[in-house]
């Protein structure tokens, strides 16, 4: 699971896809719907830190933060 620099990290498998929206669907309103519901960008960022968490414990390949919401966002 070790990452060389400059490489480029491998496609997201079906059991990584099935997680990270296991993780997202039951937050999808905190993370993009109600402006006026005040989640700030600090709770926002621990929700997707914990998806990320969960799909890296799949081992599949260590996923972050970051990766896991352009994932979802690019789907």
């Amino acid at each position: 699971m070790a990452r060389v620099t400059g490489e480029r990290a491998p496609d997201f498998t079906a059991v990584e896809l099935e997680q990270l929206a296991n993780g997202v669907l039951p937050q999808y309103r905190m993370l993009y719907e109600h402006p006026d519901q005040q989640v700030s960008a600090h709770q926002k960022k621990g929700i997707w830190r914990v998806n990320a968490k969960d799909v890296w414990t799949l081992g599949v390949y260590g996923r972050r933060s970051n990766h896991c919401r352009k994932r979802w966002e690019d789907r």
